[in-house]
């Protein structure tokens, strides 16, 4: 979901849905972009271990990973709560968590669920979420103070949504204004439902991560 351009909950999201999918800007099929977002390169880059250390998960945790794509987090997020806990893997492409679905499977994982999600509200079947993860995603959302909100209603009094995301002018897409997110403005859409910084997390050289929590 870009502002202006698409309504898509991950980049990968953009180029991998039907034809009939409105504001498509090109056709490629769930598994070609499976095979780009699992790249090597690209999951040195996204830290994926690191990162899940941040956020201080514990076993029973309820967690959402919007715009799951291939998965790279949600499997990992899932053994990170386990005994007990639940991951949420949302997307709007039914081809990626079908992808998500055979790796739990083939990883014996089965605190992994998949949800479909609308291109304004993440749709989750649970109103109990203590962690949802926006990662990478966020300047892809169209709506992206409406969503938030929508997400909120989901949350836990106590929840967390964390938001790691490019840095203006740093990213892949810097000569593109639509496609970029400041955390002063992440900030802003959070402030306005109740929900305020609590953690500020160096890790990346060219994304900033935070956590928020009411």
């Amino acid at each position: 979901m870009a502002r202006g351009v698409a309504y898509f909950l991950t980049l990968a999201i953009i180029v991998s849905v039907p034809i009939s999918a409105p504001a498509q800007l090109a056709a490629k099929s769930a598994q070609e972009w499976i095979q780009t977002l699992n790249s090597s390169n690209r999951v040195e880059r996204m830290k994926i271990d690191e990162t899940i250390a941040k956020l201080q998960l514990k076993p029973g945790d309820v967690i959402a990973d919007i715009g799951a794509g291939s998965g790279l987090f949600s499997l990992p997020l899932a053994k990170a709560a386990s005994p007990g806990g639940m991951v949420y893997a949302v997307d709007i492409e039914q081809g990626l968590l079908d992808h998500i679905s055979a790796e739990a499977k083939a990883s014996h994982l089965t605190n992994i669920r998949t949800v479909l999600g609308k291109f304004s509200d993440p749709n989750l079947p649970s109103t109990n979420i203590d962690l949802a993860l926006i990662n990478d995603v966020l300047h892809h959302i169209e709506n992206r103070a409406g969503y938030l909100k929508s997400l909120a209603h989901y949350m836990k009094p106590s929840g967390r949504i964390v938001i790691i995301d490019f840095t203006p002018n740093l990213g892949p897409h810097k000569n593109d204004p639509a496609l970029q997110v400041t955390k002063d403005q992440a900030t802003s859409w959070l402030a306005a439902i109740g929900f305020k910084p609590i953690n500020e997390i160096d890790l990346f050289n060219d994304k900033w991560f935070v956590i928020f929590s009411r």
